[in-house]
């Protein structure tokens, strides 16, 4: 019976669409098959819990982590048990090792002091967290505990008549006040909290069993009995009843989701039921991706269920059927083969052409899928292109040529270059076909264009390879056909035959009309667009991006790129791209060439792993995950510090000692499948305003010799057609007190200071030396200049008294020629004429006598020489007279009185007499001397 039922569920699953399974495995780090526990935490790390360690798993890789290094006591690394509490403890239950504890704030394992022990020779299968904080622990064979908040120890759940099916364990499941408890033995068991009453549920059926597992949603609760099958709590009688829908199938586990329930086995595969429809996976069913049919637990992980198995890792299986689907394998198909898909063409049904598989051909309705197959005797079985003309398919192949297809499937005719069914057919390499004018076919090929007249295949140019050799694809517009080449870029055909080229860098992969535009996937170039002379670019070519196939709807462009499913839009004159959905979403593998059919409200997806459909009335907009700083290593060393989501929650920088010379942060991008397509660039706003881009696929940045101070550092992480996520947080290198700014500021003060004052003394200093230097050279100046001075003065004065001696001399002598010329006169006999003359030469002489032109000379010359006598004189005594000063000049010079009367040409009498009037109006006594006054003046 059970063999029948599982036969019976084989063929319902390859009759209807279908969810394709991932497993994590050793290919992506997980070294170890069996896997008894998976949680998620808050940060959207997933834990697994194995039979040899604790791993982490984060986009698509799988980490082991060392979680015993703060434990004193020696435990075993089989992880059975996994649990994260409201505070983001990670605990973990071991096999034979009590329990231990990560904090997952900051990814470090928890001392045994500050994580409640357990004895280390338990073993811990269960743990769960009720709403009031309270953890509960199931051991196996060592009874039930529980952890109350802020409690330092754990307590034994005590049971005086249930106490032996307690001492087992495997699940918890809380309602209300109810705790229910998956035990062993022969009772559905549950706990009152509010005084810990053990009490057993009333069951109509058998429950003995060693092991159960448990589930609550809302008002229902089911158990899963071990080797009994399904009981659910009818809440009417408030008893449990026998759900037979998966009789006599004994669940491993169970797991309630909205209407659907799922069933884990331990050697039957995983079950589904939803309102009395059962859905079976298994890995006899090869197209679903199943390894294992040993099923541990099920977890409901980021919108997927995560299944532990025995043997095989983990099966990850979407929960979600609407949105994304897959189309089934015919059964004569290999399960082993990839079922790779590289042609689609919508014709009264989808046909699929499969690389190594023939043709097939799909008929859907909203519950099932017939999927019939051409007879693979008469086809190729590498079906490269698709084309309709007429009624009738074409199917094109690598290397066999055409063959022609009646309505129903039925082969009608065959081409074969180089044969006698050639009919002008040049190479049998097709890889596109477009209907154009009239009634003709084109066909690319490998070896060039040609088209098909309804007779006969003919090249239209001399050249074979005109518009490029291997021709990718064919698109008609009404006016023009364009052809896209692999290395010959891109080139349109007229009616007329006139050809218009334009260049391209690199191979077109699908051609598309839309609005008047020509959409131009590329492999390396993203996606472009043509209009009147003008190449636009759509899709970025960043990180060599490939556009692998376009279909046009009413209002969209829907392309396959290497970055997942894309959805392109012209609004106001440009265009915007978004992605929807990733490339691990489509559950096909990688997206082919050409493999892009939009069908109604259904986008049918050819990749390597077959076709997924993909509803585009519901579909969200891709997004690029959370990032999440995780460690911080400073000068090498890891730094405990907490971990940091893009969020706008305000945290204290992360601060690092002083004299910090290189740091490093890790940063993951929080997504359980790997993401394609994402750049990450980082910058220091107080230090460089430039993005600086991290080489693709690191996730770690490394700063060196950065000055002490706060820096705010922000990572971006950018995709394609998505929002970019941004992760920002400050952080401080802490100085030494020489390199505070206080200090650096008395520092410059102090320098500043010694500077200025040692300049000052400096430029003191040889300001004193070039003063001293000065009055040296001013004293030898003085020196030389009053030497001078005394030559000049003593000149002066001998040419003073020269000229007094000459003047006195000269007046001497002129009395005495006019004494002897009175004489003469005076002598009798003279004539008149002898007196007259004589007595003219007296007057002569008189008149010289009385001149002032000698004492104007003599007086000049005196000032000069004497000139602060003469000044202080005349200010002193101000109504001396003209001849009193002159006088007073000579009597200076130490003349006696004949030479001053011989000088003033007076007589020795009228000398004295002058000098006593000088001496009155100088106010002197009668004793004192007048010749010293005048010395000291």
């Amino acid at each position: 019976m059970r063999r029948l039922l599982t036969l019976l569920l084989f063929v319902l699953c390859l009759s209807g669409f279908g969810q394709e399974a991932r497993l994590i495995d050793a290919s992506q780090g997980l070294n170890n098959p069996t896997v008894y526990d998976i949680v998620q935490d808050p940060w959207g790390f997933i834990w697994i819990g194995t039979r040899d360690g604790l791993y982490r798993y984060n986009e698509g890789k799988a980490t082991n982590i060392s979680f015993l290094d703060s434990t004193t006591e020696r435990r075993s690394n089989n992880v059975q048990s996994l649990l994260v509490t409201q505070d983001s403890i990670l605990y973990i239950g071991l096999q034979l090792g009590g329990v231990v504890s990560v904090d997952l704030s900051n990814l470090s394992a928890r001392p045994d002091k500050k994580c409640p022990q357990l004895p280390a020779n338990y073993s811990i299968i269960s743990l769960y967290e009720t709403k009031d904080g309270t953890i509960w622990a199931g051991t196996s064979g060592n009874g039930s505990y529980f952890l109350r908040p802020g409690a330092d120890r754990w307590q034994q759940l005590i049971g005086k008549i249930h106490g032996a099916d307690i001492a087992f364990c495997f699940d918890f499941a809380e309602q209300g006040d109810t705790l229910w408890m998956a035990t062993t033995g022969s009772k559905l068991l549950y706990v009152l909290q509010s005084n810990n009453t053990i009490l057993s549920a009333l069951v109509n059926g058998e429950v003995s069993s060693f092991r159960k597992s448990v589930d609550v949603r809302g008002g229902d609760v089911v158990f899963g009995v071990e080797d009994q099958g399904l009981f659910r709590l009818n809440t009417t009688s408030g008893a449990f009843e026998r759900d037979a829908t998966l009789d006599p199938i004994g669940p491993r586990d169970v797991h309630l989701d909205g209407e659907d329930l799922w069933v884990s086995t331990d050697g039957e595969g995983l079950y589904k039921t939803t309102g009395g429809r059962i859905e079976h996976y298994s890995k006899y069913q090869p197209q679903l991706g199943f390894a294992s049919d040993q099923f541990y637990g099920i977890y409901d992980i980021s919108d997927q269920l995560w299944l532990g198995t025995f043997n095989s890792g983990i099966t990850v299986l979407p929960k979600s059927e609407r949105i994304v689907k897959t189309l089934p394998k015919h059964e004569d198909f290999a399960y082993s083969g990839l079922q790779s898909s590289i042609a689609l063409l919508e014709h009264d049904g989808l046909w699929v052409g499969y690389d190594g598989d023939g043709l097939v051909r799909y008929d859907t309705d909203a519950e099932k899928v017939t999927v019939s197959r051409v007879d693979p005797a008469v086809l190729p079985d590498v079906v490269t292109s698709l084309a309709t003309y007429g009624d009738e398919l074409w199917v094109g192949s690598l290397s066999e040529g055409l063959f022609v297809l009646d309505d129903k499937g039925i082969l009608k005719r065959r081409f074969l270059a180089s044969s006698g069914i050639a009919f002008g057919l040049a190479n049998s390499n097709i890889w596109s076909m477009e209907q154009t004018w009239g009634d003709s076919l084109w066909i690319g090929t490998l070896s060039g264009l040609q088209y098909w007249n309804g007779q006969e295949f003919i090249s239209p140019f001399k050249v074979p390879w005109r518009v490029g050799r291997n021709i990718m694809d064919l698109e008609f517009t009404g006016n023009e056909l364009w052809v896209g080449s692999e290395f010959s870029g891109l080139h349109s055909i007229d009616r007329n035959g006139g050809i218009f080229s334009v260049t391209l860098d690199n191979s077109v992969l699908d051609l598309s009309s839309y609005g008047g535009q020509l959409i131009i996937g590329t492999e390396g170039a993203g996606i472009l667009s043509y209009r009147e002379g003008i190449l636009d670019t759509i899709l970025q070519n960043s990180d060599y991006t490939n556009c692998y196939a376009l279909a046009t709807g009413e209002h969209y462009i829907y392309a396959t790129t290497s970055l997942g499913l894309g959805r392109i839009q012209y609004i106001d004159s440009h265009w915007e791209f978004e992605l929807i959905r990733e490339i691990d979403e489509l559950q096909i593998g990688l997206p082919n060439r050409k493999s892009l059919v939009l069908k109604g409200e259904n986008l049918y997806v050819g990749g390597t792993k077959g076709v997924a459909v993909v509803n585009v009335n519901d579909i969200r907009t891709a997004e690029v995950p959370d990032l999440l700083l995780t460690d911080v290593y400073a000068d090498n060393e890891k730094q405990s510090a907490k971990l940091i989501k893009n969020t706008n929650e305000v945290r204290q920088p992360i601060t690092f000692n002083a004299g910090t010379k290189s740091i490093r942060f890790s940063f993951e991008l929080m997504s359980p499948s790997f993401q394609r397509g994402v750049a990450f660039h980082y910058r220091l706003s107080s230090n460089d305003e430039r993005w600086m881009t991290l080489p693709q696929g690191s996730r770690i940045i490394d700063l060196s010799e950065l000055d002490p101070g706060k820096y705010t550092i922000e990572i971006s992480a950018t995709k394609s057609g998505v929002a970019p996520k941004v992760l920002s947080f400050d952080f401080v290198i802490k100085a030494f007190f020489w390199q505070q700014w206080w200090f650096k500021l008395i520092l410059f003060v102090v320098i500043t200071f010694l500077v200025g004052a040692a300049v000052f003394f400096f430029q003191d200093r040889k300001f004193r030396l070039t003063r001293l230097k000065l009055v040296e050279t001013e004293r030898e100046l003085l020196k030389a200049r009053a030497a001078e001075l005394e030559v000049k003065t003593e000149k002066q004065k001998t040419e003073l008294s020269f000229q007094l001696l000459k003047t006195s001399s000269r007046l001497e002598l002129l009395q005495s020629f006019k004494e002897r010329l009175v004489k003469e006169s005076e002598k009798k006999g003279r004539s008149e004429e002898v007196l007259r003359f004589l007595k003219g030469m007296t007057r002569e002489l008189n008149r010289e006598l009385q001149s002032e032109n000698y004492w104007d000379h003599f007086e000049r010359n005196y000032r000069e020489l004497h000139e602060d006598f003469s000044a202080k004189l005349k200010a002193e005594y101000p109504t001396l007279t003209k001849g009193e000063i002159r006088l007073s000049y000579l009597l200076r010079q130490q003349m006696s009185n004949k030479e001053v009367a011989n000088v003033l040409n007076v007589s020795p009498a009228a000398v004295e007499k002058a000098k006593y009037r000088l001496k009155k109006k100088l106010e002197l006594e009668k004793g004192d001397s007048l010749d010293e006054f005048i010395q000291k003046i």
